[in-house]
């Protein structure tokens, strides 16, 4: 059999707000409020089977479990913490109670961590015993094509991609393209990817395996492979990587370029020509600022018209500056990595709204950080090349168009084999 290529076509509005991909709940997960709420009416009495609690805003794990049954709150919490805090639970997220026939108490406590994982506590056995259900997936290789007028995130939102799934699209190419500025109307994105099957049929998209822009006159593909000691990177069919010291734009989404570099500049408030050393993102307040390298925090704090201010120190010749700041995120002295949030989009100091003035300077200078060529990426090791270049020519070609080969649909082992 052979799978069908899927075919999103999508003409949408703006570029969606900052993304997040799902993970387990953890120690750093927020808090529910703690607060008195209204007591929900009681649970239906069932003969056998389960029953489910929304988690309300205000509730904690002490006043729900009794309702149902469960008195031993800490045997819970404690038979869990492999896992997750339930001292932590969120309102909206869902308690699910396993009865047993005529039993008052539940047999077992189940929790929905994200799409894949359920954690489950036996209640039934003495000390209570954590159990992770892993949800499984029959997985078949397919092509996805997007062509994007004016935004990505409609686009793969109609072809059945998750908001995670767009933000592994941005950090591929987010080291050639500035996606607030620089993705042009028919923008196309050609995806070799895993699509995930159950019982019930087609569940989402799975693993990503490769990805070709064609922006405008540009091209780029990027190929993932995981090398021998299971790092995962995105390259270029000629092995180099896609990760380069500098990220392209301070601010994943949310933003346009409102002023550009301009040695010649009117300035709105002062009413004269003055050079425009850097570039301007209009963003609202609040967005997370991105350090664009690696670099130790040279400055920290408020600086006259530039507001609250960071200036990092990177490798090299170069140093990043951001100014406007509503927040600081980071203390004089600390090193960060690219990628790390520094601080948030604000409006101090001399400034008409909420933007963020971005500059990139060379020994001192400063340069067009939206135009000048930024250092170029490492190649992957000799000893990886070889097993690398069998990858590329697994998906180079289905990138291309090549037909996708027969894909056993019990099995799905001519997947598995050319995803590997």
């Amino acid at each position: 059999m052979t799978t069908p290529r899927l075919v999103a076509t999508a003409v949408v509005a703006t570029l969606g707000l900052v993304l997040g991909a799902a993970s387990l709940d953890g120690p750093d997960a927020e808090p529910a409020v703690v607060a008195e709420p209204s007591p929900p009416p009681p649970p239906t009495k069932l003969d056998s089977g389960s029953v489910e609690h929304i988690i309300r805003s205000g509730e904690v794990l002490g006043t729900i479990l009794p309702r149902y049954g469960l008195h031993d709150v800490g045997g819970v919490v404690e038979a869990a913490v492999a896992y997750t805090d339930l001292t932590r639970i969120h309102a909206g997220k869902e308690l699910r109670f396993h009865y047993a026939r005529d039993a008052d108490a539940p047999v077992a406590l189940s929790y929905r961590l994200d799409e894949d994982n359920t954690l489950v506590v036996h209640t039934d056995r003495a000390p209570y015993a954590p159990e992770l259900q892993t949800a499984t997936y029959d997985t078949r290789l397919d092509q996805l094509v997007l062509t994007v007028e004016t935004s990505l995130w409609s686009a793969a939102i109609d072809a059945g991609l998750r908001p995670a799934d767009i933000v592994t699209l941005a950090r591929i190419f987010e080291y050639e393209v500035d996606f607030n500025s620089e993705l042009h109307p028919g923008a196309r994105f050609t995806l070799v990817l895993d699509q995930l099957y159950d019982e019930g049929g087609h569940v989402r998209a799975g693993q990503v395996h490769a990805v070709r822009l064609e922006n405008a006159d540009d091209a780029y593909t990027s190929i993932r492979y995981v090398s021998a000691k299971g790092e995962e990177g995105w390259y270029a069919p000629d092995g180099t990587a896609r990760k380069r010291p500098f990220l392209r734009s301070p601010l994943a989404f949310d933003a346009r370029i409102t002023s550009r570099f301009n040695l010649k500049r009117y300035h709105p408030i002062a009413k004269k020509r003055r050079p425009h050393y850097g570039t301007d993102f209009g963003a609202p307040t609040g967005t997370p600022v991105r350090a664009t390298g690696d670099g130790v925090v040279a400055v920290s704090g408020r600086n006259g018209g530039h507001g609250l201010y960071v200036k990092l120190d990177h490798t090299g010749p170069y140093a990043t500056s951001y100014s406007h700041l509503s927040k600081l995120k980071v203390e004089k002295g600390q090193r960060v990595k690219q990628g790390d949030v520094i601080g948030l989009v604000g409006s101090t100091g001399y400034s008409t709204g909420p933007h963020l003035h971005y500059e990139l300077r060379v020994d001192g200078r400063p340069v067009d950080a939206m135009g000048v060529k930024l250092p170029q990426a490492v190649e992957l090791p000799r000893s990886e090349r070889g097993a690398f270049s069998v990858v590329a020519g697994r998906m180079t070609p289905l990138l291309d168009g090549v037909p996708l080969p027969d894909v056993d649909a019990d099995t799905g082992a001519v997947a598995v084999a050319a995803a590997e």
